[in-house]
């Protein structure tokens, strides 16, 4: 009987999609045709063969689990009126189905939604292993080293997901093992590194239950939300928060969620939000174009102290404080992250701030830095081979990377000698230099000055595990 309930829905479901095709079918039936090629296959302006049209059945026979998601693929490609298409399928879907129209957008309990990506953290699946948040630390320990020798100090500040102040709104399918996530580990091995952290999750958790601190329709905190986290912010560093909290607020109802935006991009469905009402006396240095501008900085007359952040969207909230706060700022949203920056705008202050959701671009992308070197003592030989390594051109250096055997992934540090200087590399796969799908545990990458590379040279890679030294092996490199 269940079974049948399903079917029927499934069907009704799909007869309620076409009509809505129906609705919007003349609209597009000039873009089709102008599509269309000789065999009769949609292609795209670009020349490539569109999504086709999902089945509700798989090819041995049972339901397509996919279809609602493959369909809305197949809107996105083929129709004119794709926003307006979007938003009437989302209202469809939830209102007649209470389903989500988009993949990535999870339909929460009271008007709750959330980001499917990040639900991972909040069911307690790791998705870095240990040898993966072993590499985050000693990365993170490269970078705090880099900035206490140019005088700053450096602290880790994590955004948490929205799932993980507020679980209380997910689904009942999603359900919280309590098993420690990648931020639970990658903390714990923090404990001891030397590395300043900014406890944001904690400060969060012990206020969520008093006020809204995260938009119900977005990804992202709210301004009571960013208000804690510069407050939190100040007291890691020990700095004066100048009071902004106790300004006064004012209770809004304007804010567009961008999960929202993904479900109905044409129907408004404002979010509420607060402002408060701090000073603004701070001013951008050249054209600020928008708060996602890659390179922001800002002067403040009324500020003090300097600050280099290394940011993500969850820093927008925090840049009307940050900017009043400090006499200088610079904002980045770089991949790789411009840590030499330091060497032509010294701060006091660095801190890099990531989102929960995104620790593994600790993984992925080495910061640009160069690289310090080492004192190692080695062994004599070490075997040719065993090694890939690529040189590519990167302003004033020249970048090192590539990838050693994977019984090396658990590797504490990794060395690098050329041109008879040996350097420590981060415990990076640069994945998109690579080319490759996933990031790996076994890459390695570092800036060297590009004239400190000979031009008949010979890399070597040695790999330090468990306090002893091995040889990785020797190649020479190949250029991008």
């Amino acid at each position: 009987m269940i079974r049948t309930k399903q079917h029927i829905k499934s069907a009704v479901y799909a007869v309620c999609v076409l009509t809505l095709l129906g609705v919007f079918g003349a609209a597009t039936a000039v873009q089709q045709i102008r599509g269309a090629g000789a065999d009769g296959e949609t292609e795209s302006a670009e020349n490539r063969v569109l999504t086709a049209f999902p089945s509700l059945r798989t090819e041995d026979g049972a339901w397509n689990k996919s279809y609602t998601f493959e369909l809305e693929a197949w809107f996105s490609e083929h129709f004119a009126m794709r926003s307006e298409l979007v938003t009437a399928y989302g209202k469809l879907s939830r209102g007649a189905f209470g389903v989500s129209s988009a993949q990535d957008v999870i339909l929460g309990k009271d008007g709750w939604l959330y980001y499917t990506p990040s639900v991972s953290d909040v069911t307690g699946i790791r998705t870095l292993d240990d040898n993966e948040i072993a590499h985050c630390v000693r990365s993170l320990q490269l970078m705090d080293e880099y900035a206490a020798a140019h005088g700053a100090e450096f602290v880790l500040a994590v955004a948490p997901n929205k799932g993980s102040i507020y679980p209380e709104y997910l689904p009942a399918r999603y359900l919280q093992t309590g098993q420690p996530n990648n931020l639970d580990a990658l903390m714990e091995a923090l404990a001891g590194s030397g590395i300043a952290v900014c406890d944001w999750r904690g400060a969060l958790r012990s206020q969520a239950d008093d006020r809204l601190l995260y938009h119900k329709l977005d990804t992202h905190w709210n301004n009571d939300g960013a208000m804690l986290g510069y407050q939190t912010l100040m007291q890691t560093l020990s700095l004066d928060d100048r009071g902004f909290a106790a300004a006064a607020r004012t209770e809004t109802q304007d804010w567009t969620g961008d999960l929202w935006k993904m479900l109905s991009p044409t129907q408004e469905n404002p979010d509420a939000n607060s402002t408060y009402d701090i000073p603004q006396t701070w001013n951008s240095v050249g054209r600020m174009r928008s708060v996602d501008d890659v390179t922001i900085n800002t002067t403040c007359a009324d500020g003090e102290g300097s600050l280099l952040m290394f940011r993500d969207s969850f820093a927008r909230a925090l840049l009307p404080m940050l900017s009043q706060r400090f006499a200088a700022v610079t904002y980045s949203r770089a991949e790789a992250v411009p840590l030499d920056l330091l060497e032509t705008n010294p701060a006091d202050t660095v801190v890099y701030e990531r989102v929960e959701r995104e620790l593994s671009d600790l993984l992925i992308h080495a910061p640009q830095m160069p690289a310090p070197q080492r004192e190692i003592v080695r062994t004599p030989d070490a075997p040719g081979g065993g090694v890939t390594v690529k040189t590519a051109e990167s302003g004033q250096y020249l970048r090192i990377y590539g990838l050693f055997d994977e019984k090396y992934a658990d590797a504490e540090r990794v060395y690098v000698t050329v041109g008879g200087a040996c350097y420590e590399a981060f415990p990076v796969c640069e994945q998109e230099l690579l080319g490759l799908d996933d990031h790996c545990a076994n890459g390695f990458s570092l800036l060297i000055p590009a004239e400190a590379f000979p031009a008949d040279g010979s890399v070597r890679v040695d790999v330090q595990r468990g306090g002893v030294l091995t040889a990785a092996g020797i190649a020479k490199p190949t250029a991008d």
